[in-house]
């Protein structure tokens, strides 16, 4: 895409709503298992600037990965932390997945009822394919992604404490596989695998 305008025209409806369904997914997840400190810290909302991450945005907008701000949640708030923990942590991928699917429910009704706007048609199928990028990204059991708190949920105390030290460490080699273009390459195929899949059902 030569056009630089148009491009950022493209993928900021899908990106904003990625991230922040994300994000209120995380917190509403939270809040319904007994933990109100998303409800404290203004996290229980829709609006996009809430849950915004400037480095993590400006990724997603030139690499097609990154991040929003965290919902912090307070464990110690849930009656079974571990089962929470972990509802908690899928809810951010199933909510991404769910825009994803919502929004080619959208082109579908448009494919049936001929309706060929192209900037629309553009901004849905972006939107279709950053929000199963960020559903699978953060399946990644790698600090502060919400794939390490499904995994720090599932593995011994003793382990957890052990990889917990080097959860610095951790975060700088997320940045780094990032940035040399390995994440991208590890997870493409399945991204691709997934968003066939729903383009196909459009079609069909």
């Amino acid at each position: 895409m030569n056009n630089p305008i148009l491009e950022i025209l493209i993928k900021t409806p899908g990106i904003l709503a990625g991230v922040t369904f994300h994000e209120f997914a995380h917190g509403l997840a939270a809040y319904f298992f007994g933990d109100k400190t998303p409800k404290k810290e203004g996290r229980l909302t829709l609006n996009p600037i809430t849950h915004i991450d400037p480095i993590g945005l400006i990724l997603l907008f030139f690499m097609n990965f990154g991040w929003a701000r965290p919902i912090h949640t307070n464990p110690a708030n849930f009656k079974n932390r571990k089962y929470a923990m972990i509802l908690v942590s899928l809810a951010g991928p199933i909510a991404n997945l769910f825009v994803a699917v919502v929004s080619t429910i959208i082109l579908k009704l448009l494919y049936m009822h001929t309706i060929n706007y192209e900037l629309i048609i553009q901004i849905l199928m972006y939107g279709i394919y950053i929000n199963i990028v960020l559903a699978i990204f953060n399946l990644i059991p790698i600090p502060p992604l919400d794939g390490s708190k499904l995994l720090f949920n599932l593995i011994p105390p003793r382990t957890y404490f052990k990889i917990i030290q080097y959860e610095y460490i951790l975060q700088v080699v997320l940045i780094i596989l990032l940035f040399v273009g390995f994440i991208p390459m590890l997870l493409n195929p399945v991204v691709m695998q997934i968003y066939s899949f729903l383009i196909k059902l459009i079609g069909s």
